[in-house]
């Protein structure tokens, strides 16, 4: 995984990886395996990442 900052397309913010709020991915993915990274501000989902 890269450490570049993500763009959130809803409210425009650039987010660190470390700023997103992870949360458990959606579908079927194992949960102990992906989390979602999602953006403080408005919460929209950024990336999904395997952990």
């Amino acid at each position: 995984m890269t450490d570049d900052p993500l763009t959130c397309k809803r409210c425009g913010r650039i987010v660190e990886r470390g700023d997103a709020i992870r949360t458990e991915p959606y579908g079927d993915l194992d949960p102990t395996r992906w989390q979602a990274l999602c953006c403080p501000d408005c919460g929209i989902r950024l990336k999904t990442v395997l952990v």
